[in-house]
């Protein structure tokens, strides 16, 4: 079963003035620097990204899931264009006091904070990044109270717990989850979701179908139905950006299926480590086992 979010990969214009942002606004700070490896790159479809550098940054405390600033974003990318990766959600101390402190930075305010639901324990808001990245900042006023049950973090900004995808086949992609790894699903429900509503010039009550995937660890995937006019994977030239990888744990034992991989990591006695897989609408996601895999399941 997938057990948690390990690290997200996402595309900058300018690396420097990213990472900047990054420490300045959310508290990240650096942890790694390096070159994107040509199998990963190849993996993803994405050899253009083959040797550019990046930088690895975490929340200052709490979980430790990374995201990872990777030099290559293009200026005509929108958020919710295409489908694949499309949010990170943090989970934040404070969104209203977070509102104030991103004011006048590279961080751009779009909707809230609003309650999400009636009995008000989801406080969020949402701000597009330096790199027009789209991030969900949520405060759990009762984290037992929710679905995933996160772990609280201590920091003001602390770790991605949901990352959101957008599919033109729901089911679809429903469906490969439950074929390999199993994972409770929430859904699909009809919920609005103001900023896809904003993107494709939708009324502002418009539903649209969501599903949420709960990993074993507090962490979760929310995959949402997109409108016809969201562009397909790869995002044409010039388009390029956001989120173009997610890393995920994964515990072998609970394994239903083995993925057919795009791209697999094997130890020196040829355990599988685990790969990076393409997931049907073409999203790719990096999957590592929590203990190498000595007898693969059949396909």
């Amino acid at each position: 079963m997938l057990k948690s979010i390990l690290m997200v990969w996402v595309l900058a214009q300018n690396l420097a003035a990213t990472q900047d942002a990054y420490q300045q606004y959310l508290g990240y700070r650096v942890v790694d620097k390096g070159y994107v490896e040509d199998t990963v790159a190849l993996a993803i479809e994405r050899p253009e990204l083959s040797g550019q550098p990046y930088v690895t940054l975490m929340p200052a405390a709490g979980p430790q899931v990374g995201i990872r600033l990777v030099n290559g974003a293009e200026p005509g990318y929108q958020a919710m264009r295409r489908i694949g990766w499309s949010a990170i959600e943090l989970l934040v101390e404070d969104p209203v006091e977070l509102k104030q402190k991103l004011s006048g930075s590279t961080f751009t305010h779009l909707q809230g904070p609003d309650y999400l639901t009636d009995q008000r324990n989801i406080l969020a808001m949402q701000v597009g990044g330096p790199n027009r990245e789209l991030f969900y900042l949520t405060h759990m006023v009762d984290p037992s109270q929710s679905i995933l049950q996160p772990q609280t973090s201590p920091a003001p900004v602390g770790h991605t717990f949901i990352m959101v995808m957008g599919s033109h086949d729901l089911s679809d992609s429903l469906a490969f989850f439950d074929r390999h790894f199993g994972n409770t699903v929430i859904g699909p429900l009809p919920y609005r979701i103001g900023v896809l509503s904003q993107a494709y010039g939708l009324p502002e009550d418009t539903e649209h179908a969501l599903a949420l995937l709960s990993m074993t660890d507090g962490y979760g995937i929310e995959i949402d139905q997109y409108p016809s006019g969201a562009s397909p994977m790869p995002a044409a030239v010039g388009e390029r950006g956001g989120v173009i990888l997610v890393s995920v744990s994964a515990d072998p034992e609970g394994l239903k299926r083995l993925p057919k991989w795009a791209s697999t990591f094997i130890d020196e006695q040829g355990a599988v480590l685990g790969g990076i897989v393409s997931l049907p609408s073409g999203t790719p996601l990096d999957i590592s086992f929590t203990e190498p895999l000595l007898l693969p399941p059949d396909n």
